[in-house]
């Protein structure tokens, strides 16, 4: 990949994103998509939402750029791993499914229900387009398996979770997009070393259109990305994912995406345990997010946002050498940060509900009862 090209793509996806957020705000009022206040929000004004379309546009004059400059000025790729089996049209139809129906929810505030069959369905078309993860290498002997009819459910389920935890981490101003950023840049590094200059520059204009939105996204933002613009960058995040990482590698690296998205991993799981135990829809908002015990525990948003996205970095960093080792030092790294998730997780009380919920029921008979204040 060139860096002339490289620059020029990053360019155009950062201006049209930075134009059009204007242009997005004047919709996103006409239409009534506002924030207000609640308890369930950190904004103590109106902010509109619909972020997403100036992030939909700049995604697609980066990926159109790389196009253009294929089709008429004599780019070359040169992809030592080459996507010939992915049918860009339908891929795009399935991106464009998951952001409309974000859009819609911006607008209407889907129920839950509906706008997860919404994400399945468009990570079902992504996944029709050839967007799967195929084969998987077995750590211990090395062979390559095919999923079968396993591969369809798996790839969808993959592209699933990483919509939900860009969504659900987006609840301080800031923060998934320069999460998104910081994750897409690891991304960038996983996809080189693996020769795929496709989805280099897919990861240039996802890393651009991140950086210009953060202009107005960062506290106190004056524009919300929405639902229409994180659902949009978890569907991306996980396409590289899929393509770029765990398409034909080893279960192991397979996971390094995960690793590397670690910090709104960890906070999707505690939220959706939390909900399951709490017989709550798990689509339900609260303020028991990671973000909100940092603010409860005296941190500023500006502060909260600031560890998160170093916590991310150095996920990052261990992401992308699990990539580089094999073997025993691979293991110990998981080890390491197996430690280290753990101390976060008991540190921050993530699971505390739970684990409450079972000691102070722990012994008795009958139905489960609220355990009495004294």
């Amino acid at each position: 990949m060139g860096w002339i090209e490289c620059a020029m793509v990053f360019l155009v996806a950062f201006a049209v994103t930075y134009v059009m957020v204007p242009v997005s705000k004047r919709i996103a009022k006409l239409v009534g998509a506002i924030d207000y206040p609640s308890n369930r929000r950190v904004n103590t004004e109106p902010v509109p939402r619909c972020g997403g379309i100036a992030m939909y546009l700049g995604l697609l004059a980066g990926v159109f750029t790389v196009f253009l400059g294929l089709r008429f000025f004599g780019w070359e790729l040169n992809d030592l791993y080459m996507l010939t089996d992915v049918n860009y049209i339908v891929l795009y139809l399935g991106v464009t499914i998951v952001f409309t129906v974000g859009l819609v929810d911006d607008i209407t505030q889907l129920p839950p229900m509906a706008k997860f069959i919404g994400q399945i369905a468009g990570s079902l078309v992504v996944v029709l387009s050839g967007v799967t993860i195929g084969t998987v290498r077995m750590a211990v002997t090395g062979e390559y398996i095919e999923l079968g009819w396993l591969d369809y459910p798996l790839s969808v389920l993959y592209l699933v979770v990483f919509i939900n935890i860009t969504n659900l981490i987006d609840g301080l101003d800031g923060l998934a997009s320069g999460l998104v950023a910081i994750v897409s840049s690891g991304l960038l590094y996983l996809v080189l070393m693996r020769g795929s200059m496709t989805l280099a520059f897919v990861c240039v204009s996802l890393i651009a259109v991140c950086l210009a939105f953060l202009r107005f996204n960062f506290f106190p933002a004056s524009f919300f990305m929405g639902d229409s613009g994180s659902m949009l960058l978890g569907l991306v995040v996980g396409i590289i994912s899929v393509v770029g990482v765990a398409r034909t590698q080893g279960f192991v690296i397979m996971l390094v995406p995960l690793a590397i998205a670690g910090v709104p991993v960890l906070d999707t799981m505690s939220a959706i345990v939390r909900r399951l135990r709490g017989h709550q829809s798990i689509g339900q908002a609260d303020l028991n997010h990671l973000h909100h015990r940092l603010m409860r525990a005296g941190l500023s948003q500006k502060r909260s946002v600031a560890v998160l996205w170093l916590c991310t970095a150095v996920l990052v960093v261990v992401g992308c050498l699990i990539s580089n080792y094999s073997g025993p030092v691979r293991w110990a790294i998981f080890l390491v940060l197996f430690v280290v998730v753990f101390v976060v997780i008991w540190h921050f009380g993530l699971f505390k509900p739970v684990l409450k919920h079972h000691y102070e029921n722990r012994g008795r008979v009958g139905p489960r009862r609220p355990h009495k204040k004294k």
